[in-house]
């Protein structure tokens, strides 16, 4: 298995960057977490929609879907050009009723996500766990063959993540919340600190701190998490390619 950060910027993306955006790849497939701004430029250079065994969104906030509705672009023209023979397949939670009714169209196959839900993509068998934003948002949790991939979503820190992280070789862990930083209140969001001590709980092999402020000191970030987690910590970049 393997995973390329498209982007990872919280919010909106800084010139040239993107928010929440992960690739994932298996020997059978592969899947998309979350298609915020600027995700579909950066997803385009490593594969296409038709390659694409399935699309899961986190939760329905813009800089974690604002892409999909290009996405299902491209899934329109494969599917008129016989390159795709199947709707593009998405996973996403069902509030905001609103948000989630903009995505059905002749081009999607919907299923929402709820905490007994489990499916295979790629392979790949996956487990949601709600957590706490200020809408409903699910970590996912990604195993195949031995190897397992927890992505925290967007949440304050709780204990039900820590348990979902058990071991995992790799934590994909949100830390918004960086002091100095102007980029939001905090509010269903954690810090480097909080996002290592679930990586420490955890006992995860690697931790990677994504959703990050467009305004906070990185290097600071990644130090601070450090002194809590014993095992690698990450910043991420859009070249790293991390193998499992």
């Amino acid at each position: 298995m393997q995973v390329k950060i498209l982007g990872y910027w919280g919010g909106y993306p800084s010139a040239g960057g993107a928010t929440a955006g992960y690739l994932v790849t298996t020997d059978e497939g592969q899947i998309l977490l979350d298609c915020g701004s600027g995700v579909m430029s950066r997803l385009s250079t490593h594969t296409s929609v038709e390659k694409l065994s399935g699309v899961i969104l986190s939760h329905l906030h813009h800089d974690h879907m604002a892409d999909i509705g290009p996405l299902q672009y491209a899934a329109v023209g494969a599917l008129r050009n016989k390159r795709m023979h199947e709707k593009l397949k998405l996973f996403v939670p069902e509030e905001p009723a609103d948000m989630l009714e903009k995505l059905y169209g002749p081009h999607s196959e919907i299923t929402t996500i709820h905490p007994a839900l489990k499916i295979r993509l790629a392979g790949a068998d996956i487990e949601f766990v709600p957590v706490e934003h200020t809408i409903s948002c699910f970590a996912v949790k990604i195993m195949y063959q031995g190897k397992v991939l927890v992505y925290s979503g967007d949440t304050s820190y709780c204990e039900s993540l820590v348990e979902l992280a058990k071991d995992a070789d790799i934590f994909l862990c949100e830390a918004t919340i960086c002091e100095g930083s102007n980029h939001t209140t905090g509010l269903g969001h954690m810090d480097a600190t909080q996002a290592a001590t679930i990586a420490e709980k955890a006992n995860v092999k690697k931790l990677v701190l994504v959703h990050l402020p467009s305004d906070g000191n990185f290097e600071l970030m990644k130090q601070t998490a450090s002194s809590v987690f014993g095992g690698q910590v990450f910043l991420p970049h859009t070249s790293d390619m991390y193998a499992l």
